[in-house]
């Protein structure tokens, strides 16, 4: 891998050629594999600069928009291109200045909740504008209902598809958020082991969010209780906007896990633990990055003698 940046870095037309095959890798699984195009705009970021980061972006986005085109339309493929290159090219730019992934992660994640806010505004009703939509996908919500039916669950293909369009845009804004911080994580880990090999592990273990984003959760929390108490039911918006920051807090807590095995505080077992609760028990590591704004459980455990940093 380091041989590998090193000579793709060398010149920064090779960008351009590398992130035209990572595209076509990625469309073989998107949106799964969509950070590596990404990944490879903010290595040449990193590395050598707008240049070759936009080499990598103009590559990458050709194969994209062409095989999305026949489903969408070529102008339908080139916004796809966007969605997948855009976030990770402004979020790497923001970590080449600011020099901290926590930063840009900060960024990332107050950027997801104002887009889950923007739709809310400009749609006015997102969730009604999904509803003509599930009569194609109406087969699948049959064989959901059947499915949870056998399982012992009792709803509708219309109730499912309700609930679905419900979290649709809050989802797509998290996965967005996921996606660009994955990207972040590829690029920099890629750049560290050409450039400066453990910088990627200390800045990933020193994640944080911060107690501004914190203190937004919270206020989204209280105005979803308080909302759900006066009309039984919670305010959408901000639901979806504790939807999107429990994603956030996952990946906090992910990196107080790390930062906890580096000061050799927990063992191996406990963090293949925590990736395990990720699947099983999400809200519990929800609940651990959130705490950890207040706890600073990296700062209480600090390294001790003898204690690996690696």
């Amino acid at each position: 891998m380091n041989k590998f940046a090193e000579w793709l870095t060398a010149r920064p037309i090779r960008s351009l050629f590398a992130g035209t095959v990572l595209a076509v890798l990625a469309l073989i699984a998107l949106p799964v594999l969509a950070w590596l195009p990404a990944g490879l705009v903010v290595l040449g970021l990193l590395a050598t600069g707008s240049g070759a980061a936009t080499l990598a972006a103009a590559g990458a986005a050709l194969p994209i928009a062409w095989g999305f085109s026949p489903v969408i339309g070529l102008g339908g493929g080139l916004v796809v291109a966007a969605a997948v290159l855009v976030p990770a090219y402004l979020a790497g730019s923001l970590l080449v200045h600011s020099r901290s992934l926590s930063v840009a992660f900060q960024a990332v994640t107050l950027a997801a909740c104002a887009l889950v806010l923007l739709v809310r505004l400009v749609l006015g009703d997102p969730t009604g504008v999904l509803m003509p939509l599930l009569d194609v996908f109406r087969p699948a919500l049959e064989e959901t209902a059947r499915a949870l039916a056998g399982l012992g669950v009792e709803r509708t293909p219309e109730e499912i598809g309700e609930a679905t369009a419900r979290v649709a845009w809050a989802t797509g804004a998290w996965m967005l958020l996921l996606h660009t911080m994955t990207s972040l994580f590829a690029g920099l880990w890629a750049f560290a082991a050409m450039r400066e090999p453990g910088l990627f592990g200390r800045q990933f273990r020193g994640l944080r969010l911060g107690s501004l984003v914190a203190w937004a959760a919270m206020g989204a929390l209280l105005v979803s209780f308080a909302t759900q108490w006066a009309s039984g039911r919670a305010w959408a918006p901000a639901e979806d906007v504790l939807f999107v920051l429990a994603g956030a807090f996952l990946l906090q807590a992910l990196a107080v896990v790390h930062g906890l095995r580096a000061t050799q505080a927990i063992g191996p077992v406990l963090v293949a633990m925590a990736y395990v609760g990720v699947l099983l028990v999400p809200m519990a590591l929800v609940g651990l990055g959130f705490a950890d704004t207040w706890v600073r459980f990296r700062d209480r455990f600090g390294a001790r003698p003898g204690a690996s940093q690696g």
